[in-house]
């Protein structure tokens, strides 16, 4: 049987490029790369080789988007150059991410898995956020009933792209985002005195930052603050304000992180929460998971595929009330409800999670449509 040969569009790779899309752009290249049946055209904006030396991955270069410019025009413009690419690569499988895969759509149907990650366009709040979205509505509802599978992370993700798309050629298909196993030891050891929990994000509204310092500001007013600790990582658009406003000696604001340090305060958080207004599949979510921490999350996008009784808490969203019930709760707790919480959420990573699994998933997508593609070869 001959490679399957998959043509990787994506306008940024991490860590040339920063974000979730990015990051999953570069694990989940790297992973498939280790299936020896696999051959990856990869068209990236980056000049310099993204990936070690490897007889199975093949790097294009494109002009990248220029972000003076009008976005969606320029990522029409991208969508072109990487089409001229792909126009050379034969009749293979085709994976996009986000916008990548737009001019001439329609050439390539037949063989097109588009991943959009969050949908944030279909998930925003404002009135403001709204009309901006509409433009990015429109030109996801067109690519995504213009391709034979679109991939949703899961929860009302799913809902939101069943209810999108109407073309009934075009398949919803589940697949998770991943993570590598971020620990080596299995059991975590809780704090009975003081609780560390641990918030990773941009400082933006959308994060619900504003809900988190809500319910500390309340909880420290009720006589908690020398019971929990919060370190708060990440800068953004509202970290002074927030700085200034809500300073207390229980908030640590962590600023910018590196990877590294990222990992010691996952080491040392006895959990993790993150109030979100909307989202995909949250990586900082499955990263807390992987070392072994208790999640408090908002039910928003798929986190709910994520987070359940068994490891944590769902909230509604916009909710300090829930948010401070979560946060009493846990800090109530017994030790060993905590570790079954913890060991829960490793349980979760390792069972259907950890890169490897998620790498294998695709690659059944792939031979489905390869599949899918001889048979039409077939009949015609």
């Amino acid at each position: 049987m001959k490679n399957l040969k998959i043509v990787f569009c994506t306008d940024g790779i991490f860590p040339h490029s920063i974000g979730g899309m990015q990051r999953h752009s570069n694990l989940l290249i790297e992973y498939l790369a280790k299936n020896n049946k696999v051959d990856l055209i990869v068209i990236h904006p980056h000049e310099e080789k993204v990936f070690a030396a490897s007889s199975n991955i093949h790097e294009f270069f494109v002009k990248p988007i220029n972000p003076k410019k009008n976005y969606l025009l320029e990522c029409y413009r991208y969508s072109k150059r990487v089409y001229k690419i792909i126009s050379e690569q034969g009749n293979c499988i085709i994976y996009s991410q986000g916008l990548s895969v737009w001019y001439n759509i329609k050439r390539v149907s037949d063989r097109l898995i588009i991943n959009p990650h969050g949908l944030e366009a279909y998930q925003v709040i404002s009135l403001k956020e709204k009309m901006v979205a509409i433009p990015f509505k429109i030109i996801f509802n067109y690519l995504f009933n213009n391709a034979a599978y679109v991939i949703s992370l899961g929860g009302k993700l799913t809902g939101i792209l069943n209810n999108t798309i109407t073309n009934h050629i075009t398949k919803v298909i589940e697949l998770p985002n991943g993570v590598n196993f971020g620990t080596s030891f299995s059991n975590k050891h809780f704090n009975t005195d003081k609780i560390n929990f641990l918030f990773v994000a941009r400082f933006a509204h959308n994060k619900g930052i504003h809900i988190l310092l809500e319910a500390i500001k309340e909880l420290n007013s009720e006589g908690w603050e020398n019971k929990l600790n919060f370190n708060l990582g990440g800068r953004g658009p509202l970290f002074e304000h927030f700085r200034s406003n809500f300073n207390y000696k229980n908030i640590i604001y962590l600023g910018f992180i590196s990877d590294e340090q990222l990992t010691e305060l996952y080491k040392k958080a006895d959990a993790f929460v993150f109030p979100t207004l909307f989202e995909g599949m949250p990586t900082v979510v499955l990263e807390a998971m992987s070392f072994g921490l208790p999640i408090i999350v908002s039910d928003v996008g798929a986190t709910a595929e994520l987070v359940d009784s068994t490891n944590g808490y769902l909230i509604n969203k916009n909710s300090v009330f829930e948010l401070k019930k979560a946060i009493i709760d846990f800090y109530n707790s017994e030790k060993s409800y905590k570790e079954k919480l913890s060991k829960s959420s490793l349980n979760k990573i390792k069972n259907k999670y950890e890169w490897s699994i998620v790498a294998k998933k695709h690659i059944e997508l792939f031979k489905k449509v390869a599949d899918e593609m001889l048979k039409l070869k077939n009949i015609d």
